[in-house]
């Protein structure tokens, strides 16, 4: 059974409604008219896949996945693209640029293969960071992809596989030394030395890709009378209260010093043995993430309604140990998995793991290491004792992180990383969490 076919029939209806509608006013988007293929925005795709179907936008500065679908236990990555045209082709499915010189240097040094080889190393590598990021398997994903032909969209899937290294065939070199082609016996792909770019080819006839639906857009001649009316019309009805989200963003590198220190925050296993005059170490993924004090003076609302007045209460506090104060909540990661976390040490300085009563699926306590798991070792890759800097976080295209709650809500706390730079233009009013390539 396909993915499309695990939504509901309503669900399916209303994303083909919304799909003719932004079809309609194709005229919007374009200086010249006549053109009969219609226009479809890529944001505009992924927004109402969202929408219609329930599912989570997780993309991050090009990451593989755009959309993340959940059916009861079955978690599934969809990557979502559109173009003109149904006939076969390749489309681009991922950006090297910061690979460029590496590849090239390969590729000169031993040739077509080992250089086809080390790209797709690079993207399985990414894949499978994407993988643990959201908790996917490796078999389940999905392309969703929406091709534009004269007066109608056609809506197709296709399998979304790691390259498999041990079937690479039919390896080319192409235009001059300007790309290379290959196959793996399920998809075809080639590599653009100009621009970076690995490209799949799709092609609806083959035996892992199906269409799913064909329909008419009718393109409106003028459209944009219907679009002024129905913005007075708006204007004219009470505005709905809804509970909406609140995001802030925080740095995984110290806000003073713009680098990871060498025995705190990301490197706090680092930091001398808990128990006083042994050597041994800290697990490696015991960390915490670093909160400024400029960003307490700035969002103090945040974690508590106030934690000014938190602090105050914290500091006057006279009872027993076990029921002192705390900011504690689930912090829920894009795996699936919550973990009790808390805000804590001087000045309110770190987002942690913990938890004295509450126990994973394994029976064990959570503990610092919990976020540390997932955010240094299950996503960024850190497998050995290395001192993270904050150079070696942008050379994974992060250095922050996103997170999020229900305006109201104080117990629940979502998380995932964001691209280069968020935190900085987060704190100057100037935040854009769509531009760079995370991984």
């Amino acid at each position: 059974m396909s993915i499309w076919n695990k939504y509901t029939k309503g669900q399916r209806d209303e994303y083909i409604k919304f799909l003719q509608a932004y079809g309609a006013l194709s005229n919007m988007f374009r200086q010249k008219k006549g053109d009969m293929i219609p226009y479809l925005d890529s944001k505009f795709q992924e927004t109402i896949y969202s929408k219609a179907f329930g599912s989570q936008i997780v993309d991050i500065g090009n990451s593989p996945h755009d959309v993340l679908s959940i059916f009861g236990d079955l978690r599934v990555g969809i990557g979502l693209k559109t173009w003109m045209n149904s006939t076969p082709s390749f489309q681009k499915v991922m950006q090297l640029k910061k690979f460029q010189t590496e590849i090239r240097s390969v590729f000169e040094r031993s040739g077509i293969e080992e250089a086809i080889i080390r790209i797709s190393e690079i993207k399985n590598s990414r894949m499978k960071s994407d993988y643990n990021r959201l908790g996917l398997t490796d078999d389940k994903n999905i392309y969703h992809y929406v091709t534009r032909d004269e007066g109608q969209f056609v809506v197709n899937e296709c399998s979304y596989p790691l390259i498999n290294l041990n079937s690479l065939s039919d390896l080319k070199e192409t235009n001059n030394s300007s790309a290379l082609s290959w196959s793996d016996g399920k998809k075809e792909y080639k590599f653009t030395f100009a621009d970076s770019q690995i490209w799949q080819k799709f092609d609806s006839s083959k035996h892992d890709s199906s269409i799913l639906n064909k329909f008419e857009i009718k393109i409106i001649e003028d459209p944009f009378p219907i679009l002024l009316n129905t913005y007075l019309s708006a204007l004219d009805k009470p505005k709905i209260e809804q509970n909406t989200l609140v995001e802030v963003y925080l740095p995984l590198y110290s806000y003073q010093s713009k680098e990871v220190e060498e025995k705190s925050g990301l490197n706090a296993w680092n930091a001398s043995s808990k128990n006083k005059g042994s050597s041994s170490l800290r697990p490696l993924n015991e960390i915490y993430i670093p909160i400024p004090r400029e960003f307490h003076k700035k969002y103090p609302w945040f974690f508590t309604k106030n934690i000014f007045q938190f602090e105050e209460n914290q500091k006057t506090y006279q009872g027993t140990l076990e029921n002192k104060p705390e900011i504690r909540f689930y912090l829920h990661l894009p795996n699936g998995k919550r973990i009790p976390s808390l805000v804590t040490q001087s000045n309110m300085k770190a987002l942690q793991s913990g938890s004295n009563t509450e126990r994973d699926e394994n029976g064990k306590k959570f503990g610092q290491s919990a976020l540390g798991q997932w955010l240094l070792i299950d996503v960024l890759g850190l497998n050995d004792r290395k001192l993270v800097t904050r150079n070696w976080l942008q050379s994974r295209g992060t250095d922050s992180v996103r997170l999020w709650r229900e305006k109201d809500d104080y117990n629940n706390i979502y998380i995932d990383f964001a691209p280069i730079g968020s935190f900085e233009s987060f704190m100057n009013n100037e935040i854009d969490n769509n531009d760079g390539e995370i991984w």
